[in-house]
């Protein structure tokens, strides 16, 4: 079956980026205890751009999935401008990082945050590397290739361990700096290894070179096209910082509840996405042959799949939430809060579950605007203004936050799929009515 097939190595491709900054955070956590808050704040940030970049490259791997030849000079530009623009904004960043930086440090005659920015800076110049490796896979994935970013995840996460385990036995006392330097060292050496074996793999599939002069329209036209995922991804990542925000606000307890309950989460999430965009990866290829009818099959396979897969997962989630609560806390005050939130969290990955396979299922079908405006609405609007209502009229804690989600979540979910099924009757409706066009009057 395509959809297992696809969905499992994507799946844990996601999971692996969770692994990858547990293991990063662990080490800071247990050998550069003072350091924390400047790294928690530096990674939060980076990987802020790099959920923006995840959705503004996107539109690659649908353009691949969809090609029947990948040696046409549309798909050569598609490839070329991607790995331009990719180096393009992964070095825009830190340089615009450093230039804030400079500008702010001068008005600011006692500066009190300058690690922080120090910090940032360097972490920001791993995402030329980061923004490649996501364009490389994003032209495999597209490929139906998905075993190749499983293997390198997990290899990434591999060596990022044994560096961590090297590091603690010949320099116990290393820095941030110094250990965010070998961070970044690491990433570069697999992107560009990941960049070599592209170019070897992918010769067979490209009658010629892949070097390709690109106008400032391809560039501009690319651009254009990635923002409205762009959005769409980053105003995700958003609410949940706006909600931490809020949390904060609450108390200590409740932002530390909300960060657990939303870590817990973020990994259920991370089978959401692997699924959705499997349905995205096949959805593509249809809708290039207008097989209207197989996106439908295709959409309701997928979710399916997902409740099967979730389910149990679920189950467990409400039979051990208080065992889950205790691997992140002892604190018995915080422990409840999670128990708690864990419950309600439950509604909200089912329909959070099937407004991402939907979302992505419209993204195949070059229906990006609608989509992305419906989730800022929803998410970031509505999300937030129904949260800060429950805080002030139901109860002051931190649940009132999840049971926002659920609602705005809920509300987002039944959007999509009324556009889904707009959608997909709208295109059916036109391939019916070229259908009979063609088709040869009879006298």
């Amino acid at each position: 079956m395509e959809v297992l097939k696809l969905s499992v190595p994507l799946m844990l491709s996601r999971l692996g980026d969770m692994t990858g900054s547990l293991i990063f955070f662990s080490f800071i956590g247990h050998y550069i205890v003072d350091s924390l808050s400047t790294a928690s704040f530096a990674l939060a940030s980076t990987s802020f751009l790099t959920v923006v970049a995840i959705g503004f490259f996107s539109k690659t791997t649908v353009i691949v999935a969809a090609a029947n030849n990948l040696s046409t000079t549309s798909i050569k530009s598609e490839i070329t401008t991607s790995f331009s623009l990719a180096f393009f904004y992964g070095l825009l960043i830190p340089v615009t990082i450093f230039l804030a930086a400079k500008i702010f440090f001068e008005l600011d005659t006692k500066p009190s945050n300058l690690e922080d920015f120090k910090v940032l800076l360097t972490l920001s110049i791993s995402l030329p590397a980061v923004f490649l490796q996501i364009t490389i896979f994003n032209i495999y994935n597209g490929m139906r290739k998905t075993q190749y970013e499983l293997t390198y995840t997990w290899l990434l996460n591999s060596a990022l361990a044994l560096t961590c385990i090297a590091l603690t036995n010949i320099e116990p006392r290393i820095s941030l700096s110094d250990f965010i330097i070998t961070y970044v060292c690491l990433r570069y050496v697999f992107s560009c290894a990941a960049l070599v074996f592209f170019r070897i793999t992918m010769n067979r599939y490209f009658e010629s070179s892949l070097a390709n002069e690109n106008s400032r329209g391809d560039y501009l036209k690319y651009t254009i096209n990635g923002i409205p995922m762009a959005l769409c991804f980053g105003s995700e990542s958003l609410l949940y910082f706006l909600l931490s925000l809020i949390s904060k606000h609450i108390n200590e307890i409740s932002l530390s509840a909300y960060q657990v309950s939303i870590h817990a989460a973020s990994i259920i999430y991370m089978i959401s996405i692997g699924i959705g965009n499997a349905a995205g990866i096949i959805t593509a290829r249809h809708y290039a042959t207008q097989d209207i009818q197989a996106i439908s099959e295709t959409f309701r396979l997928c979710i399916g799949f997902g409740l099967l897969v979730l389910t149990p997962i679920l189950v467990s989630l409400f039979l051990f939430n208080e065992n889950i609560a205790l691997i992140y806390t002892s604190d018995t005050a915080t422990r409840i809060l999670i128990e708690n939130n864990i419950i309600i969290s439950i509604p909200f990955l089912v329909f959070e579950f099937i407004f991402v396979v939907a979302r992505l299922t419209l993204r195949s079908m070059n229906d990006f605007w609608i989509p992305t405006i419906m989730t800022i609405l929803t998410l970031n609007i509505f999300g937030v203004l129904s949260s800060t209502t429950l805080l002030l009229l139901y109860e002051h804690n931190v649940q009132s936050i999840f049971l926002a989600l659920v609602l705005c979540s809920f509300t987002l979910m039944l959007l999509l799929l009324w556009r889904l099924r707009r959608t997909l009757k709208y295109a059916s409706k036109n391939l019916h009515i070229d259908e009979n066009l063609c088709r040869p009057k009879q006298r």
